[in-house]
């Protein structure tokens, strides 16, 4: 899928998450995979307010998480966003209480970097992001 604007990741994050089937035993875990500037944040922030998040989120790259209460979302209660892009070591994430949060299946985790925790991440959906141009970015699920 082709976005041209903001109004079409907000499109294409309200058909994701129309489309995304929770874990009822665990966190549902999505994998945002590309390149700095492939549109990963904008896409978070377009899926958040989807779920009826009304915080400002920000990108976590220097803070690696960030937690946005769900307000009123039938499956889900908590969004984490992650960014392991700074981690060295893929057990750091551990730290983070990643134990804990996969185990609520209230939570879904939305991970950039993902690479760098591999090992630490079970059954996930991953979409792929690519930079085309200034204006375009490409989104596959």
């Amino acid at each position: 899928m082709i976005s041209k604007s903001l109004t079409d990741t907000q499109k294409m994050a309200k058909d994701f998450l129309q489309n995304l089937s929770p874990s009822s035993t665990q966190a549902t875990i999505v994998e945002l995979i590309g390149d700095l500037g492939s549109g990963k944040t904008t896409f978070t922030k377009a899926f958040a307010s989807e779920l009826g998040v009304v915080e400002t989120v920000i990108s976590p790259t220097f803070v690696i998480q960030k937690r946005y209460d769900i307000p009123n979302h039938p499956q889900f209660k908590t969004l984490i966003h992650i960014d392991a892009y700074r981690l060295e070591n893929p057990s750091e994430i551990l730290k983070l209480n990643w134990q804990q949060d996969l185990e609520n299946p209230k939570n879904v985790i939305l991970v950039e970097w993902s690479g760098n925790i591999q090992e630490h991440i079970p059954q996930s959906t991953q979409i792929h992001f690519a930079f085309v141009d200034e204006a375009t970015r490409e989104i596959i699920w």
